[in-house]
């Protein structure tokens, strides 16, 4: 900010200013006896004219101005004194016990300061009137105080005991204390104090003054008990900071400074040196100061079942960021979404001790508000960031919903607070990338990782399951936009839960999903913290029918898929139960363990039994994968990964339903060939079916060795059957060569030329 003013006489000019609020009681004192003495002066200068106009007009001649008397001055005066000041020390008193520091406010209240020293000063200006008056010839002085001071104090009394009165009410303080931070905010933008900042002891002087003052607000709302200054209290500082962030562009720099005032205030005592020079380098000391202080005011309404005072925090928060937003402030954007994040983490943990997620139902919608803000901003990495962190605390809330099953509904409603955010998404015309990038998350919010929920209630998995409700509500409106794909992507993670039921248990599952989509309507039948909203509700009910049309037709490929997958894992059944055969039917905890897991998972799962006569060329090659991969009685994901890979190398032709069927029809085989002598014998009976169909041809048999190698490679352990097996395959198939161990332990083929 430029300024005309040397720097010099804009600091004395500060510190003149600064001196006379810092000293406010002796400079009310001294002005009031400058007023008492000119007073007297101007009076008696003219007291002579006055009395000649009393006697023309009513006749007051002088001599009876000379017969008043002020023996009477001590009694009327202590009375004045006594009425105020004693007043005054009740009100004050009695206020101060549910008002903290309202006594440092009223020392510093001019007006107050000024009436009391003007009766106390005009007391002892009676006094000395009443005893040196007429000696000193100044008889106009005992009027003075007589039929001035002394009236004018009987009138003021009353409306100033008013004035206590409605001063010491809470609600008064709170405003009289944010307007002064306010008022400190609009004067470090004058060029006057603007300039003195190049001085550190006026920028510790502002910064402890604005410190200081939100103190104040924060022991008030930490002390009174009544919801309506609470809530009062959260809204002027959330006005505070918002005024704050608007203006601090207008600030000198060096009143971001790290100063003696910052590193002694109670906040940043138990910070180290590193959050100190982030805290200067993102000029955020006072944003950080705001946020600590809302965030431990959340908790403290939480544990007093303050939930509509709580929820008034987030919502300022918002309000907040939005500020942000428009400042174009993104290092306080991040500092709003660590604290929103923060404010999770108490809200979950309260609901799981007290079993109330009211909060997090509440929290909730203000997050999104907080996203939906970020959206229409265009601000695409922080939507993503505030997804992730949403995603995450879903999956807390979600694992705990296991034995808390009232937190199951807070996973509904924040799939629903995303669902809008995807609406909105949508409507500011994001990219598909970014927009199917959003939408994973939001279908992420129900499967934490390492989860299993295989020993959930089967009734939140079904058609209870309000969270599938909502992203089928979700996958509603992208039909309704045209947006089939990302239908059909809310569709296949639907049917993720097909693996939990049998077919006919899943369609109607389905069914009764659509159902209750099909008769919902707006609004709840019961009233709810935010009204009654009906979070399940879906506008887009023509499009239930083409929806059930293409879950239909999902789930048939789902389940060849299911079915694939249960082949893997009963070959992973026979790995252990031959495990255990071999251990004198002794397995530790780990493996039985997972035993008794993967039996569980197969029970759950039918599968179709394809018939022996159903063998083609594809089932030879998936055979010798298979017998590869589980010759160590062992088949891991890297190695699933590596049979489908292969597989559609060296047939490309065939897609991935028709490679589910063949897989099951192999894997049934395999299984049904209960002993190595068997399985053996049908690996070289595929090696020679497809030594046929290839027509002998060595470079195409020979791919199919290299896949080999990469299978027996893929566990990083080559055992010796897999050795044997590809073995198998050079002597049948006349390959030239062998194979053996590299220096890394790892399969090579050494061709002979």
């Amino acid at each position: 900010m430029d300024t005309n003013q040397p720097i010099n006489i804009q600091f004395v000019k500060v510190s003149i200013i600064n001196a006379i609020n810092e000293h406010r009681r002796t400079v009310s004192f001294c002005l009031v006896v400058i007023f008492i003495i000119l007073a007297d002066s101007v009076f008696h200068r003219f007291y002579t004219s006055i009395i000649e106009f009393l006697n023309i007009k009513f006749g007051i001649a002088i001599e009876l101005h000379q017969l008043v008397d002020l023996g009477f001055a001590p009694e009327i005066w202590t009375g004045v004194l006594a009425v105020v000041l004693g007043t005054l020390i009740i009100v004050i008193a009695i206020a101060a016990e549910s008002t903290p520091r309202l006594i440092d406010l009223y020392m510093k209240d001019w007006l107050s300061l000024f009436f009391i020293w003007f009766i106390v000063l005009a007391s002892l200006h009676a006094f000395v009137s009443m005893f040196y008056g007429k000696p000193m010839g100044r008889n106009s002085s005992i009027i003075l105080n007589t039929y001035g001071f002394l009236t004018l104090s009987y009138v003021l009394a009353l409306p100033y005991i008013f004035y206590i009165l409605i001063y010491s009410k809470t609600s008064n303080v709170v405003a009289t204390i944010s307007g002064e931070i306010l008022k400190c905010l609009k004067k470090m933008t004058h060029s006057t104090i603007y300039g003195a900042m190049e001085q550190e002891v006026i920028v510790e002087r502002y910064q402890r003054e604005i410190m200081d003052s939100l103190d104040q607000l924060d022991d008030l709302l930490s002390f009174v008990e009544f919801k309506e200054t609470q809530s009062d209290l959260i809204r002027q500082i959330g006005n505070i900071i918002t005024v704050y962030i608007k203006g601090k562009s207008k600030f000198n720099n060096n009143f971001f400074r790290l100063t003696k005032a910052i590193r002694d205030n109670a906040t940043y005592r138990t910070y180290t040196e590193q959050q100190y020079e982030e805290m200067q380098d993102s000029a955020s000391f006072y944003e950080v100061k705001v946020f600590r202080l809302l965030g431990n005011s959340y908790i403290k309404m939480l544990e007093m079942n303050r939930y509509d005072i709580a929820s008034l925090i987030p919502a300022e928060l918002v309000d907040i960021g939005t500020s942000c937003i428009e400042a174009n402030n993104p290092q306080i954007q991040n500092h709003i979404n660590i604290r929103f994040n923060t404010l999770f983490r108490f809200a979950i943990k309260h609901a799981i001790r007290n079993n109330e997620p009211r909060n997090l139902y509440n929290l909730a919608f203000h997050y999104a508000n907080m996203i939906l803000a970020y959206i229409k901003a265009g601000e695409v990495d922080q939507t993503k960031v505030c997804y992730e962190r949403i995603r995450f605390y879903g999956h807390e809330v979600y694992k705990n919903a296991k034995t808390n099953p009232a937190l199951y509904f807070i996973v509904d409603t924040l799939t629903f607070e995303l669902k809008k955010c995807q609406i909105a998404v949508k409507e500011q015309n994001w990219s598909r990338e970014d927009q199917l990038y959003l939408l994973k998350i939001v279908l992420d919010l129900d499967q934490p990782p390492n989860f299993s929920k295989d020993e959930m209630d089967k009734s939140m998995l079904g058609g209870n399951n309000g969270t599938r409700r909502v992203q089928v509500g979700l996958a509603l409106y992208y039909l309704e936009q045209g947006m089939d794909d990302f239908a059909e992507t809310i569709i296949e993670d639907y049917l993720d839960d097909l693996a939990h039921f049998n077919e006919n248990e899943f369609r109607k599952i389905v069914e009764n999903q659509c159902f209750l989509l099909s008769i919902y309507g707006p609004t709840f039948w019961e009233d709810t913290d935010r009204g009654n909203m009906n979070i399940y509700f879906a506008p887009e009910k023509n499009q239930i029918q083409p929806l059930k049309e293409m879950v239909n037709e999902q789930i048939k490929r789902r389940l060849r898929k299911l079915e694939a997958d249960t082949q893997y894992l009963t070959m992973e059944v026979e790995s252990l139960l031959h495990k255990r055969n071999l251990q004198d039917g002794f397995l530790n905890d780990i493996d039985l363990e997972k035993l008794e897991e993967l039996q569980h998972k197969v029970s759950l799962r039918k599968t179709r039994q394809i018939e022996e006569g159903e063998w083609e060329i594809e089932n030879d090659m998936l055979y010798t994968l298979i017998s590869i991969a589980f010759s160590d009685r062992d088949i891991d994901e890297s190695e699933k990964d590596v049979i489908q890979s292969a597989f559609k190398y060296l047939l490309p032709d065939v897609n991935e339903d028709k490679f589910d069927t063949f897989f099951i029809a192999t894997a049934q085989k395999y299984m049904r060939l209960e002993n190595l002598e068997a399985q053996t014998q049908q690996f070289v009976i595929s090696l020679k079916e497809l030594n046929t169909h290839f027509d002998s041809d060595p470079v195409k048999l020979q791919d199919i060795l290299f896949k080999f190698i990469e299978l027996a490679n893929a566990d990083n352990f080559i055992h010796e059957n897999e050795v044997l097996l590809v073995e198998k395959a050079i002597e049948v198939w006349k390959l030239e060569g062998g194979v053996r161990q590299d220096e890394k332990d790892c399969l090579v083929y050494d061709q002979k030329n």
